[in-house]
């Protein structure tokens, strides 16, 4: 391994590379290593990056309150680690993704990897079967007549008000995910003549950030009309290039971005506010609304998945499509109870 690939690795992962392998071709020059090493640690996300760091941290504390190596790793290490997290509740996607991570870091190496073993293949299956994979508590879909009851409650006479309503009704119109409306640059926002058109520089589904264009229409009601919504957010907010969505302090409009957490905390105190549950109330209930209600009106699948941007159209349908349809055909309505 050349010190290259150490920008691939949690920092604690990084190893001592043999002499002979971290010899540069000739020719090369500190900036091309530089230039190099940049790439590769943009392979992935920095939100990757760290959750990667802190999966791997997590085996290495385990590896060393047992007097184990955590790198090379041992199959049956890995077996024990695993099946001792099992024990503990830990869920089945937790421990994929420490499998994922431990891989991650051996294969940079160039080091055997622990969970290509029999062994480990044998306990991963087992698990699944003893201890199954928890349910999902997926976010629960805002209705048109929820998302009108929340913003109807929201004091939009100020610069926080007027924010709160802009990013919900753009968030459920949009069917954008949180990253992605808060990533957006006034840059990205074009107007037309039949709403808006939103430039996504880069998404979950577009990680080489090629560029995705989601469309807006014109609401039909003044009081959640998207387009609206968000004009007036940009009378409050300036010219000024930079993020569209900015941090408000008391009264004052700053430049500076919102996190992602921000919407989805947002939105389940609006929600609260209204009177309504906040229980699942997450900022995927905006896009998951967006679909359900969509798909509630007969929207073509085709035209759901183009908004919504999903790869993946089974997600749709097994999430969006089929429990509306099990509700409207359900045989328990002609049992009488």
């Amino acid at each position: 391994m050349t010190n290259l690939l150490t920008a691939a690795l949690p920092a604690t992962a990084i190893v001592a590379p043999t002499p002979d392998l971290d010899l540069l071709p000739a020719g090369l020059t500190d900036l091309d290593t530089a230039r190099i090493s940049s790439a590769i640690a943009a392979a992935r996300t920095e939100s990757t990056r760290r959750l990667y760091a802190l999966v791997w941290a997590q085996w290495e504390r385990w590896c060393a309150a047992r007097g184990i190596g955590a790198l090379p790793a041992d199959p049956l290490a890995l077996c024990a680690y695993l099946t001792e997290r099992a024990e503990a509740g830990k869920a089945t996607g937790t421990l994929d993704m420490a499998c994922t991570v431990i891989r991650h870091v051996h294969r940079t190496c160039g080091i055997t990897d622990p969970v290509d073993s029999e062994a480990v293949r044998q306990v991963r299956r087992g698990l699944r079967r003893t201890h199954g994979a928890a349910p999902r508590r997926l976010a629960r879909p805002l209705s048109v007549q929820e998302i009108r009851q929340i913003v109807g409650c929201i004091d939009r006479s100020t610069p926080i008000g007027i924010r709160d309503a802009a990013i919900i009704l753009l968030g459920f119109a949009s069917a954008m995910r949180r990253a992605e409306l808060v990533a957006l640059h006034l840059a990205d926002v074009e107007h037309k003549p039949a709403g808006l058109l939103l430039t996504i520089r880069q998404s979950k589904t577009d990680q080489e950030g090629h560029g995705q264009s989601v469309a807006v229409a014109h609401g039909q009601h003044a009081l959640t009309d998207p387009v609206a919504a968000l004009n007036a957010w940009r009378a409050v907010r300036g010219d000024a290039p930079g993020a569209l969505f900015t941090r408000i302090w008391a009264t004052k409009v700053s430049l500076e971005p919102l996190s992602g957490h921000v919407p989805a905390r947002m939105l389940r105190a609006r929600a609260v506010a209204a009177g309504l549950d906040g229980t699942r109330i997450t900022a995927h209930s905006l896009r998951a609304g967006h679909a359900t209600t969509a798909a509630l009106a007969g929207v073509p699948l085709h035209r759901i998945a183009a908004q919504t941007r999903h790869k993946d159209l089974t997600v749709l349908v097994n999430r969006y499509i089929r429990p509306l349809e099990a509700l409207a055909h359900t045989s328990s309505k002609h049992l009488g109870l």
